[in-house]
Formats: C-alpha cells, sequence, structure tokens
C-alpha cells in the first residue's frame, strides 16, 4: 500500500522542470513566428503598394506624353513646326519654344527628395495626416500636374515607408534613334526620330527589396 502511494504522489522537481523548459521553448518558437508573420506581411504590403505607384508613374507619362508641357492646351498662339517643334506666341510678340511631356522628361529626371537625402525631412511614418489632397496647387498644365503629384507622394513619403537613405525613388526617360543630331542615345536600329524608354526604380526597407519598371513611353516615326 505505501509503495502505491509513493507511486501517486504527482511530478517531481525535476520533472516539473524540464516540462516548463519545453513548455517555454514552444512558446518562444511561437513568437518569434508571430514576431516574422508581422514583419512580412509590412515587406509585402509595401511591395504591393511601391507595385500600383510605379504602375501610376508609367501610365501617367504615356497618358500624357503629348501634352505641351508649362502652357495650356487651350492657350493661343501655339504653332506647330515642320521639325515637331512647338513654340508659344508670348504677349509681347515673341516665340518660345515649348516641350512635350515626353520630351521634357529625356532631360529632367524625377528624384524623390532630391538633395535631401532618401528620406527628406527624415519622415518615416508612411501616411501624412495633416495633408488630404495631393493636388493642392494647380498649375494650368497636366504634366506639371502631374509632377506636383508625384512630388506630393514621394517627396513626402506618404504612401511607401521610408527607412533608410538607400530607399530611392527615381525615374528617367531615355530618348533613343540612329541620329546623333536629335537622340543622346545611339541605336542603329530605331531609325525614327525616337524611341523613349522610361525607366522606374523604387527601393525598399533600406533597398534591400527593389522594383524595375522598363516601358515605352512614346515612338515617333521619322517623316
Amino acid at each position: 500500500m505505501i509503495k502505491k502511494i509513493k507511486n501517486i504522489l504527482g511530478l517531481t522537481i525535476l520533472e516539473s522542470l524540464v516540462s516548463t523548459a519545453i513548455v517555454g521553448i514552444g512558446f518562444i518558437a511561437i513568437l518569434q513566428m508571430t514576431n516574422f508573420s508581422v514583419q512580412s506581411i509590412d515587406s509585402s504590403g509595401e511591395r504591393t503598394k511601391a507595385n500600383y505607384l510605379v504602375s501610376m508613374l508609367a501610365e501617367d507619362v504615356i497618358g500624357h506624353r503629348n501634352t505641351i508641357y508649362g502652357a495650356s492646351s487651350q492657350a493661343e498662339g501655339i504653332t506647330m513646326g515642320v521639325d515637331g517643334t512647338i513654340k508659344l506666341v508670348n504677349t509681347d510678340g515673341s516665340m518660345t519654344e515649348v516641350d512635350k511631356f515626353v520630351d521634357h522628361l529625356v532631360g529632367q529626371d524625377f528624384i524623390a527628395n532630391e538633395g535631401a537625402g532618401a528620406c527628406g525631412d527624415g519622415t518615416t511614418s508612411g501616411i501624412i495626416s495633416s495633408e488630404s489632397n495631393i493636388y493642392e496647387t494647380q498649375e494650368v498644365d497636366a504634366p506639371r500636374n502631374k509632377e506636383s503629384k508625384w512630388k506630393a507622394i514621394f517627396n513626402d513619403n506618404r504612401y511607401l515607408k521610408c527607412r533608410g537613405n538607400k530607399d530611392i525613388k527615381k525615374m528617367k526617360v531615355y530618348k533613343i534613334c540612329k541620329w546623333a543630331g536629335v537622340c543622346s542615345h545611339i541605336n542603329n536600329d530605331v531609325t525614327d526620330d525616337g524611341m523613349y524608354i522610361g525607366r522606374i526604380q523604387i527601393n525598399l526597407n533600406n533597398g534591400r527589396k527593389r522594383k524595375y519598371l522598363y516601358f515605352q513611353a512614346d515612338y515617333k516615326i521619322r517623316k
């Protein structure tokens, strides 16, 4: 009888310690998995937003590639030469040469927070609640409105979190043709006035995640 009672007295201290260690190891593994899942969801969300914003940039360029930059399309005194140049008659009678949006972008790269670092003023939270309208300043032409929108979105880190100076956001348009006097990039296979190739790059997570998009912004037939 005494022997049977000793067998049902419960766990020893050693058995309790071993059980506690096993349960603790399990909880630590679960907490690490939870932390990894949260980080993965956050990274996936940033990459999804980057995909949408890159597509937005490309659509803005393609949709307004033939829009005159810096002048309203309804302005009077706009003339187009046989060589494709566009000129605007000023109020004093002088002529000012203006470009289409795609030609303007060839010599004017878009770089978020240019000269101020990738994160600008250091804002890293993402969404800015104090401003609700990204079109706060309205220009007379659509291209400059698009540029203002890009700056409001990317310069202020409005939708993408900036985690370091390697989180760059930029776009460049290249003009390619075989004519040295027409294009800065020469390719003998392009026999027309120019093929415009856009390149968008967005780095996330301090440069560890990168998104690139190459697209044809325009193609001008040589007449």
